[in-house]
C-alpha cells in the first residue's frame, strides 16, 4: 500500500509536468512564427523549472524537523492554487523572443509546475524515510515517475491533441492538478517518518562525481534537444515530432533505472559505433538522397543509444539516499546547462546546427568503450585527406571523388575501424564534423550562412545562379543576368499564371504576400501594382534586399512594401480589406507554419481579399499533405477550392511544386480550370484545423 501511493504520486506528477509540456509549446507557436525553436526555448524553460524545483527539494531535505519541512511544502501547495484555473494566454512581449517566451512560462506556470517538478525528488526522500520495502534504495520510484512521463507524451500527439481541444486541454489539466494536490496531502499525513540522519551514515561527494553527474546528464539533454531541432526543421514544428524524441529520453531512464537490466550494456558499447555510423553517413550524402524517415530512424536509434550508455552511467554513480536531493539537483543543473547551450548560446554562436554534431563527437570521448587501444595517428590521417580533398584535388576523376562524397565516407571507415580508444574517436569524428558543417568546408561556393531564432539561411551559387537554402529546401534562385527577371521561375508558375487572369479584368492589381523568399514574387505584377509582402525573419529581408544576389525587390516592375512580423498578426494591421491576391508562402526549411493554415486564419484572409479576389497557398511539402486542411477550411468557409502541381521543368527553370487556390469568385475559378490547368478539389477528404486544435498525423504522406 505504502508503494502504491509514492508511485501513484509520482506517476501523476510526472504525468502533468509532461503533458503540459507540449500543450504550452503548441500555444505559443501562432505568436512565435510557428519556428522549431519554441520547443527549444520550452526546453529550456522546463528544464531551469526543473533545476530550482530540485534545488528547492534539497534544501527542505536538509532540514531535520519532518513536520517543519512538510509544513514548507504545504505553503507552497497553497500559493499554487492562486494561478489556477490554468488557461495560458502570452501577454509578455520582448524584442528578444527567447526572452519573452520564458517570461510568459515563469509568470503564467510557475508555482504549479515548481509544486509537481519538486514532488519526484521529495516523495522519494520521504519515503526512503518511512518504515517501507526497499526504504534503503528508493530508486526504483523514479521508474514510476519516468513511465508517468513517458505515457504523457505517447497520449498527447496520438490521443490527447488529436481529440481535445487546446482550452479543454487546460482545464483538464488543472483538474488533474488539484487531484494531485489531494494524493500529496494523504501521503505526506498519513504515514510515520523518521529523519534519515537516524537510519544513514553520511556519505562523502567528490567534485569529481558532482561533475560526472551533471556531464553525463549534460549529454543526453543536448542530444535530445538538438535531435528535436534536426528533424522537425525539415518536417514540421508539432509535438509529434517534439514528443518521440523526449518519449525516447524518458524510456531510457525506465530501463537504466528498473530492477532488473533488461538490455547487456557491455554488448551496447560495443556496438555503439554501428548505430553512430548511419546518421554520419546521412550528414555526409545529403537529405536529397534519404529519405526523410530513414534519417529520422536513424538519429533516433542512435540518439537512444546514446543516452543509455549515458544514464546507464548515472545509475553506477547514484548515492545514498542522504545524498538523493543533490543527486537530482544535478541532474536538473545538467538538463538546464543543455538548455542554455542549444537554446540560445548556439544560435548565436554558430550559423548552422553545429551544437547537435558537436555533442555527438563529445558523448563518444564521455561513454567508457568495452576496448580500448593505445592512441593512433587516425585523427591527423583524416584532417589530411579532407584538407586534401577540399583544398588541393581538381580535374575530372576528382571532381567524381567529390561527388559521391567518396574521401568522406572512407575517413569515416577509418574512423570506426582504427578509432583505438575514446579520444582517437572524438578527435576523428570532430574533424570530419568540421569539414562537413562549417560553410568554409562544406562548399566553396557558399557565400553566406546566416542563423537566428527562426532558423538557417544559406546563401549560395548553384550552375552559375544565386541560391537561397534553408536547411535542404530552396527557398528561391536567380540568374546574374538580368534578363532572367521572370516571375515565373522557380516554383511560382502557378501564381504568375492567377495573377495573369485576373489581370484581365483589372489594370491594377492589389496583393498581400505572406512570405519574402528571395523576392521572386514581386516580378509578377507590373508598375502601379501594390504589393505588401509580410515576413518575420529580419535575416531574410535582409538578404532579400542584397542586390548582390538578388535584386527582385529592386529591379521588377512593380515596387513591394515589407512589413516584418507574423504573417497573421502584422495582417491584421493591413488596412486595405479588398487585395485581389493574397499568398501564403510562408516556408521554415520545408515546414509551414501550421498556425497560418487553421479556421481561424482563413477567416482573417476572406476579410483582407475582395469579393473576387483569390487566396493562394503554396503546400508543397516532402512530408505532409495539407490538401485536406485547405479543404474543410473551403467547406466551411464556402470557397471554391482548386489545385495545381507544376512539373519541374529546368530549361524554363521551374521547380516542381503544388499550390491550392481558394475563391468565391466563380467565373475566374472557371477561368482557371480552363485556362490555366487548375483542377477543382472534390470535398470528400477533410482535415479541419483551427486555433484550439490541429494534428498532422492523418496527413502524414
Amino acid at each position: 500500500m505504502v508503494q502504491l501511493l509514492f508511485s501513484s504520486g509520482l506517476f501523476l506528477s510526472a504525468s502533468l509536468l509532461f503533458i503540459i509540456q507540449p500543450m504550452v509549446a503548441k500555444a505559443l507557436l501562432p505568436v512565435y512564427g510557428g519556428t522549431p525553436a519554441v520547443w527549444t526555448v520550452c526546453m529550456l524553460f522546463f528544464q531551469v523549472l526543473l533545476l530550482l524545483s530540485y534545488g528547492y527539494a534539497y534544501l527542505l531535505s536538509k532540514i531535520n524537523d519532518i513536520w517543519l519541512w512538510r509544513s514548507s511544502h504545504f505553503a507552497l501547495m497553497l500559493i499554487s492554487l492562486l494561478n489556477l484555473p490554468l488557461m495560458f494566454s502570452p501577454s509578455i512581449k520582448n524584442a528578444v523572443p527567447e526572452l519573452s517566451i520564458l517570461g510568459n512560462l515563469l509568470l503564467q506556470l510557475g508555482f504549479p509546475l515548481l509544486v509537481v517538478g519538486a514532488s519526484a525528488p521529495l516523495l522519494q526522500f520521504a519515503y526512503s524515510q518511512t518504515r517501507g520495502k526497499k526504504a534503503s534504495d528508493p530508486y526504483f520510484l523514479y521508474v514510476a515517475s519516468n513511465i508517468g512521463s513517458l505515457l504523457a507524451l505517447l497520449a498527447y500527439p496520438w490521443l490527447i491533441e488529436r481529440y481535445i481541444g487546446l482550452k479543454l486541454q487546460f482545464y483538464y489539466w488543472t483538474w488533474g492538478y488539484c487531484v494531485f494536490l489531494l494524493l500529496l496531502f494523504i501521503i505526506f499525513l498519513a504515514f510515520y517518518y523518521q529523519p534519515l540522519s537516524q537510519v544513514y551514515t553520511r556519505f562523502k561527494l567528490s567534485w569529481s562525481q558532482v561533475l560526472k553527474w551533471v556531464t553525463y546528464s549534460f549529454i543526453p539533454c543536448s542530444l535530445l534537444l538538438g535531435v528535436s531541432f534536426y528533424i522537425s526543421t525539415d518536417v514540421a514544428p508539432t509535438p509529434l515530432l517534439w514528443t518521440i524524441p523526449l518519449a525516447l529520453y524518458l524510456l531510457t531512464f525506465i530501463i537504466t533505472f528498473a530492477k532488473r537490466s533488461i538490455i547487456s550494456f557491455d554488448w551496447l558499447k560495443q556496438q555503439v559505433l554501428f548505430f553512430f555510423i548511419f546518421p554520419v553517413l546521412g550528414f555526409i550524402i545529403g537529405g536529397n538522397n534519404i529519405s526523410v524517415s530513414q534519417i529520422v530512424i536513424f538519429h533516433l536509434l542512435n540518439f537512444f543509444v546514446l543516452s543509455l550508455l549515458c544514464h546507464q552511467q548515472l545509475v553506477e554513480l547514484r548515492p545514498v539516499p542522504n545524498q538523493l536531493t543533490l543527486f537530482y539537483f544535478c541532474l536538473a543543473l545538467g538538463g538546464v546547462l543543455a538548455g542554455i547551450f542549444n537554446g540560445l548560446i548556439a544560435p548565436r554562436l554558430f550559423s548552422g546546427i553545429y551544437e547537435y554534431p558537436l555533442v555527438l563527437a563529445l558523448a563518444l570521448l564521455c561513454i567508457p568503450l568495452k576496448e580500448e587501444r593505445g592512441f593512433t595517428y587516425m585523427p591527423l590521417l583524416i584532417l589530411i585527406l579532407l584538407a586534401l580533398n577540399y583544398y588541393l584535388m581538381d580535374g575530372e576523376v576528382f571532381h567524381l571523388l567529390k561527388q559521391y562524397h567518396v574521401i568522406e565516407i572512407l575517413s569515416l571507415i577509418l574512423i570506426v575501424l582504427w578509432s583505438g580508444n575514446r579520444l582517437n574517436l572524438f578527435l576523428g569524428f570532430s574533424i570530419l564534423f568540421i569539414f562537413l558543417f562549417f560553410p568554409a568546408f562544406q562548399n566553396k561556393d557558399v557565400l553566406l550562412q546566416e542563423r537566428n531564432f527562426y532558423g538557417i539561411k544559406q546563401v549560395s551559387k548553384v550552375a552559375g545562379a544565386y541560391a537561397l537554402m534553408s536547411h535542404n529546401t530552396l527557398h528561391g534562385f536567380q540568374m546574374p543576368d538580368k534578363d532572367h527577371l521572370n516571375g515565373g521561375v522557380a516554383y511560382y508558375g502557378p501564381m504568375q499564371g492567377v495573377v495573369s487572369l485576373l489581370r484581365e479584368d483589372k489594370n491594377t492589381l492589389t496583393a498581400n504576400i505572406i512570405g519574402l523568399g528571395t523576392g521572386t514574387a514581386v516580378c509578377q505584377f507590373q508598375k502601379g501594382d501594390q504589393v505588401q509582402i509580410i515576413d518575420i525573419d529580419e535575416q531574410v529581408i535582409k538578404i532579400a534586399n542584397n542586390p548582390r544576389w538578388f535584386s527582385y525587390l529592386r529591379d521588377c516592375p512593380a515596387k513591394a512594401s515589407i512589413i516584418k512580423g507574423d504573417g497573421r498578426m502584422a495582417l491584421r494591421q493591413v488596412v486595405n480589406a479588398s487585395a485581389d491576391l493574397l499568398a501564403l508562402d510562408a516556408f521554415s526549411s520545408d515546414a509551414i507554419p501550421t498556425h497560418l493554415l487553421t479556421l481561424e486564419a482563413f477567416k482573417l484572409y476572406a476579410q483582407k481579399i475582395s469579393s473576387d479576389g483569390v487566396i493562394l497557398v503554396h503546400i508543397s511539402n516532402r512530408n505532409l499533405d495539407f490538401l485536406p486542411v485547405l479543404t474543410a477550411v473551403g467547406r466551411q468557409l464556402d470557397l471554391i477550392v482548386l489545385k495545381k502541381h507544376q512539373q519541374e521543368n529546368l530549361l524554363e527553370k521551374q521547380l516542381a511544386s503544388d499550390w491550392v487556390a481558394l475563391t468565391m469568385n466563380q467565373p475566374l475559378a472557371v477561368k482557371l480550370m480552363q485556362k490555366g490547368g487548375w483542377h477543382f478539389v472534390s470535398m470528400e477528404n477533410q482535415q479541419l484545423w483551427t486555433d484550439d486544435y490541429s494534428n498532422l498525423i492523418p496527413l502524414l504522406k
